[in-house]
């Protein structure tokens, strides 16, 4: 039999492509059987993975003559293919590639059909995926480049139905991706004006049903989002005669922004700012601007705030080289962009002016604004403002703020009053550190740090106390602290004092790891398995350490023992080689 075109591979090629969380994760799929209908095509890998989803998820992976050259799954991290679903791929390929149905290249396929056959084969495509046929709309039957405008609404209704179709289980984002290919397949002949029309109706679709698309981090709808983005962006960047043709695809991108805008602003129009200012002309820019000062005047709403702020600070960008300094200062009253206004008041000397607005800002604007005043050389001016809001405001910055306006005067015993403040307020370590250090610097600190310490010790404060114990060197006492019911959580801190102890206080250490192991283990579940392994190896080279190993040995057969029912634990401990 041939040699199949897909060479072998090992766990460690798998590990290093998908990663090693991916890896371990991939052999829970494949080991539950997880991958279906699996092919060879050539030298690539196809298949279907159960996930978590009801639609399995399409995915493959190219092999190239240095080895994986390419993959991709379409679940939400599986672009570039460094996904668990992708190991679980692999990981079937090298357990039993002969399972693998071989399949004929696609290109070979479709050209032994007849012209019947490919017609009948593209209706029924069509029929199960009516998204498709968005592709006949913007394939051209002859090589010319004068096409007529396509209606957009025809566009954002196959966009739309592609999104309904995924949450019935037929398609989805892969889908959409056919839709957009319309798009791709207009700009790939130059036809920027329909590239555009159907970048804008697919990303409009997409924020109409935004609810759907947006999955808990949002990463396939903004890469869908990024998409279109990016294709108008080539509309703008290539399209150098064509007046019509740019004002659309600026007009796009400007829809793009306001409706990230409008749905609160996640981020997906993170570029469309910077694509317009560096490629729209003086002319253009002068029209986005319009589009923005009424989008801007429009947004009077309570809580339009944040929607004010962006359109004025792109207004101030796109007419940045024709603004006088009261045209400026205009645009960031009526838009809210305070830090602006404050900015170019003081660079222009008007400081009364400047307290005015800060007066006016709330707490954590004012904090922003202190740092501004600084920069200017004003900080002192606007003390005592900030000691007006310390009474009253729950923001510990602008006590921080205070203390380091005093601290760089050399005021220290006022300075050392806030930093008080302060460690009250934030409870950990940074703070008493501070403390500390200015002290010391007062000369006070050995009266001041027994008072801290009983007050916490008092107030059940052990895990702040466990963390000055570690930072002062204090091993015993971290030890002791640790193991005491604190108020407040403090994560790892457990970890801290056994990488701190193990050097000098190595069965102290063993304990806590060992503790935690079987906490681990007691809460059940493969990944906690896992990490308690990591925990027993550390408690195992802390036994090797102390020349302890028979106590090792008699520890790891109780404890295997004592778990013998968890079968999932006694595979992960045995490839822990414990």
């Amino acid at each position: 039999m041939p040699a199949h075109p897909f060479p072998a591979v090992n766990e460690g090629a798998i590990s290093d492509w998908v990663g090693s969380r991916s890896f371990q994760r991939g052999r829970s799929y494949f080991k539950r059987g997880d991958i279906l209908e699996p092919r060879l095509q050539g030298n690539t890998l196809k298949a279907w993975c159960q996930g978590s989803r009801p639609q399995p998820y399409r995915l493959w992976v190219a092999y190239g003559t240095e080895g994986i050259k390419k993959a991709d799954c379409s679940c939400p991290v599986g672009g570039g293919g460094h996904c668990k679903h992708v190991a679980a791929l692999l990981l079937t390929w090298l357990d039993d590639p002969d399972s693998f149905r071989e399949m004929e290249e696609l290109d070979t396929n479709l050209e032994r059909r007849s012209k019947p056959e490919l017609i009948a084969l593209i209706k029924q495509m069509v029929e199960a995926h009516p998204a498709f046929e968005a592709l006949l709309e913007a394939t051209p039957t002859e090589a010319d480049r004068s096409s007529p405008l396509v209606d957009p609404e025809s566009y954002r209704r196959q966009a739309e139905l592609a999104i309904q179709s995924g949450f019935d289980g037929w398609g989805g984002v892969g889908d959409i991706n056919v839709v957009l290919g319309s798009g791709d397949n207009f700009l790939a002949k130059s036809d920027y004006a329909n590239a555009g029309i159907v970048y804008q109706a697919v990303a409009q679709a997409m924020f109409e049903h935004f609810e759907m698309m947006y999955d808990e981090d949002g990463e396939e709808m903004h890469g869908l989002v990024n998409r279109c983005v990016q294709g108008l962006g080539y509309c703008l960047t290539a399209e150098d005669g064509n007046a019509a043709a740019r004002e659309n695809a600026l007009q796009a991108l400007f829809e793009i922004f306001r409706l990230d805008l409008d749905y609160g602003g996640y981020g997906f129009a993170d570029e469309v700012d910077e694509l317009i200012l560096e490629h729209a002309d003086d002319d253009e820019k002068r029209v986005v601007a319009g589009w923005a000062r009424t989008a801007m005047q429009a947004a009077t709403g309570e809580y339009d705030g944040f929607r004010r702020r962006s359109y004025g600070s792109i207004l101030l960008d796109l007419e940045a080289d024709h603004l006088d300094d009261d045209a400026f200062l205009e645009i960031c009253r009526e838009s809210g962009l305070l830090d602006d206004l404050v900015d170019r008041l003081l660079t222009l000397g008007r400081l009364d002016e400047g307290l005015v607005e800060a007066g006016r800002a709330g707490d954590m604007e004012l904090l922003t604004l202190a740092g501004i005043f600084g920069a200017h050389g004003h900080g002192r001016r606007l003390e005592s403002l900030v000691i007006e809001r310390i009474e009253t405001t729950r923001i510990d910055g602008l006590t921080a703020w205070l203390k380091e306006q005093h601290e760089e005067r050399g005021e220290l015993a006022e300075a050392l009053v806030l930093a008080k403040q302060l460690l009250e307020q934030r409870q950990d370590l940074a703070a008493y550190q501070d403390v500390r250090e200015l002290s010391q610097r007062l000369g006070i600190w050995q009266e001041t740090r027994p008072e801290l310490l009983a007050k916490w010790a008092t107030a059940r404060q052990y895990g702040l106390l466990t963390d000055i114990h570690l930072d002062e060197g204090e091993i015993d006492l971290a030890l002791k602290s640790v193991r005491q019911p604190s108020r407040g959580f403090y994560y790892g801190q457990w970890m801290r004092v056994a990488e701190a102890a193990a050097e000098t206080r190595p069965q102290a250490a063993a304990e806590l790891y060992r503790e935690q192991a079987e906490e681990l283990v007691e809460a059940r579940g493969r990944e906690r398995y896992q990490q308690a392994c990591t925990y027993l190896t550390t408690m195992r080279d802390l036994y090797r350490q102390m020349s302890r190993e028979p106590a090792w040995t008699d520890f790891m057969a109780e404890f295997r023992e004592r778990y013998h029912r968890l079968r999932a634990l006694q595979d992960e401990l045995n490839q822990a080689g414990l």
